[in-house]
């Protein structure tokens, strides 16, 4: 389904008497072929047009320059100059009984407009389904006895100009041109998203922002990959980060098992838990957010058993405590200025020559 404004003159001097606007205007004109200025040609159905304005069971809008079609849709103010509340057919002519607001029917009067623009719905073919209104203009198109507006070939020259650009047929119709920027608009979208970018908020700067980013991105790391070290040297570097990695978790586990020992301690002193139980909250505590969990349900056990004196005495240990961090940086440093003095050490071998050496200082 189709819209069109169509427009025609009011050649009957009803506005010229300065009495008020005409409570009846002229719609169409009569006959079934209806030919605009412009060449514009169409089918009126007056008894489809007549049924759809009963079903509407509503009063049809009149308003200023097709405001409804070229400002409302944009969220601009369109105001009514008046309302279409009744349609006739008078020997093949359709007409329409107005409504007007004091203001229109007072600029009609003085001429300000002097012409009515009917917009209504049509099929492919031309054939008119539908009056959706009409607007006050001062541009005649269709010579009859109305008020309306002259409609040009501006808008087909534009859709020539838009379906161009969008890589159309000039002679793509409107259906053809919607579905292309449509498929326009997802592939922005798409893109957007691929850059990590908002499709609502991102402009087309930012887009072009992230796409030099990675540009550059891409340039470094090719860059890097030409000057990759030799395949001896990369395994060299990965079994030196298996070790590390490998130390880091047993510093860790060993972190771990030091912290669940406290707060098991902390809790057998306080008589909280006693000796036969302790390994089953040691499972509880190994399990990823025990200890915490642990730490809440001791705040709220009782007393079960005469207090621990484990926490009066302090254990002994040979291992220094030791941040597993700092550790693995200085196991790298070592490791490194060993190689350069042409001694070769695993990971392994530096993180414990590194602890060798602390407990020698100790």
């Amino acid at each position: 389904m189709n819209t069109a404004i169509a427009t025609a003159i009011f050649e009957t001097d009803l506005a010229a008497s300065k009495t008020g606007a005409p409570e009846w205007v002229q719609l169409f004109p009569a006959g079934s072929e209806l030919k605009a200025r412009d060449g514009r040609r169409w089918t009126a159905d007056n008894d489809a047009v007549l049924a759809a304005f009963s079903a509407n069971r509503g009063p049809l809008p009149i308003d200023y320059e097709h405001g409804q079609d070229h400002l409302a849709k944009f969220g601009h103010a369109a105001p009514a100059a008046g309302w279409i509340v009744e349609v006739e057919n008078r020997d093949g002519a359709l007409w329409g009984k107005v409504e007007w607001t004091a203001k229109a029917a007072a600029m009609v009067a003085a001429r300000e407009y002097r012409f009515l623009s009917p917009a209504f719905n049509h099929l492919k073919n031309g054939k008119i389904t539908r009056l959706i209104g009409a607007g006050l203009v001062n541009r005649p198109a269709f010579e009859m006895t109305a008020l309306s507006r002259e409609a040009t070939n501006m808008e087909n020259e534009d859709m020539k100009a838009i379906a161009k650009a969008l890589g159309l047929d000039e002679g793509a119709d409107e259906k053809a041109v919607l579905a292309a920027i449509a498929a326009r608009d997802t592939e922005r979208t798409a893109l957007l998203k691929e850059l990590k970018l908002d499709p609502k908020k991102a402009e087309q700067k930012d887009a072009l922002a992230a796409i030099t980013s990675l540009q550059g991105e891409v340039e470094t790391a090719t860059a890097a990959l030409q000057n990759a070290p030799a395949e001896t040297e990369v395994a060299a570097l990965k079994k030196s980060l298996t070790d590390t990695q490998t130390a880091l978790a047993a510093l860790q586990q060993k972190d771990n098992a030091r912290d669940i020992d406290l707060v098991l301690d902390e809790a057998a002193s306080a008589g909280k838990i006693t000796p036969a139980s302790r390994e089953t909250y040691r499972a509880m505590c190994q399990v990823e957010g025990g200890v915490e969990r642990f730490k809440a349900l001791a705040a709220t056990l009782p007393v079960i058993c005469e207090p621990s004196k484990i926490g009066d005495t302090t254990a002994e240990t040979d291992e220094e405590e030791t941040d597993p961090t700092a550790l693995a940086a200085e196991a790298t440093r070592y490791q490194t200025e060993q190689r350069a003095a042409g001694v070769t050490l695993s990971y392994s071998e530096a993180v414990f020559a590194v602890k060798d050496k602390k407990e020698k200082r100790a």
